[in-house]
């Protein structure tokens, strides 16, 4: 497959998410509608199908190891960084520094790339980032914004009302205990492959559709906002760096590296801003992940010329 061929689908659905926001075909109203359907229903189904058919081995415990270590590393460097940018946006500079738009940007990029049957790899990198993400980060950005106390009550709570975490957690029980391979060789598993397939097959459009819908570049925030992509890319390059070298040293499967690099390069998560009520925090944070949307789409055209 050439590389426009990869390419082409994923810009257009950008370019008609941006095209539906411009010329108001939808509102903002239907996309967070598309995006609350999306991360309860075909989202969930796709990484607990991911996670629990996924095959567990010294590889994918290693990369559970060392992605959590990254995105704990990235958020206290983070935290060491934040001066680099003026009041009020440093208390969520740190926030920016780690995690990554897993299942609304890397997931359908790495499939376009890599196929339906490597598509377990990626999700593979992001369950330990979405264990993180979901049990703790999300919790804590959210304490800050209200400027409380980090509350591990709080964070509890938070984690079992996510529909991903919660399929994320599942997932990875029948996919450790064998419980799922047990149950996709019996009969009735093409019924459960038929109805998973149906529900998760325009999940690539509708999270492209969002993005590009929601891609904003607010000019009061520009320079600040670059500032902070730029320490990112220098953050995420480095940690990257270290991956590949104990990928390397561990013989990862080339589709796997694949997926490192487009994951570790991949634009901040867009659910961030929705746990900040301060407007000039909120514009700040959606300006900067679409500045770094750029940086991810780059890697992607990249990646899709030279495998």
């Amino acid at each position: 497959m050439s590389t426009v061929q990869i390419v082409a689908p994923v810009l257009i659905m950008l370019v008609i998410g941006v095209v539906c926001n411009k010329g108001k075909l939808i509102s903002q109203e239907v996309v967070e509608g598309i995006k609350k359907f999306i991360t309860t229903f075909p989202l969930p189904l796709t990484i607990f199908n991911a996670v629990s058919t996924a095959t567990y081995n010294s590889e994918v415990v290693r990369l559970f190891v060392v992605m959590f270590i990254v995105v704990v590393a990235a958020l206290l460097i983070g935290f060491l960084c934040k001066g680099a940018v003026k009041y009020p946006y440093r208390k969520y500079f740190p926030y920016l520094m780690t995690i990554y738009e897993g299942g609304m940007m890397a997931f359908p990029l790495y499939q376009s790339l890599m196929g339906e049957k490597n598509f377990s790899n990626i999700v593979m990198i992001d369950v330990p980032c979405g264990i993180f993400a979901f049990g703790i980060y999300f919790g804590m950005i959210k304490m800050t914004d209200q400027g409380t106390k980090i509350n591990p009550k709080e964070l509890i709570k938070n984690a079992l009302s996510s529909p991903c975490f919660i399929a994320l957690v599942l997932g990875l029980i029948c996919g450790v205990s064998g419980i799922m391979d047990k149950f996709m060789a019996t009969d009735v598993s093409g019924v459960y492959t038929s109805i998973k397939d149906m529900i998760t097959a325009p999940l690539s459009a509708m999270i492209l559709l969002c993005v590009g819908y929601e891609f904003t570049l607010e000019r009061d925030s520009i320079g600040i906002c670059l500032k902070t992509v730029f320490v990112r890319v220098i953050i995420q390059g480095a940690l990257l760096l270290g991956t590949l070298f104990l990928a390397k040293q561990w013989n990862f499967s080339e589709p796997m590296i694949i997926g490192l690099i487009l994951y570790f390069l991949t634009m901040p998560s867009l659910c961030v801003s929705s746990f900040v009520k301060n407007q000039d925090a909120g514009r700040y944070i959606s300006t900067t992940s679409s500045l770094y949307l750029i940086i991810t789409l780059i890697t992607y055209v990249v990646l899709a010329a030279v495998i």
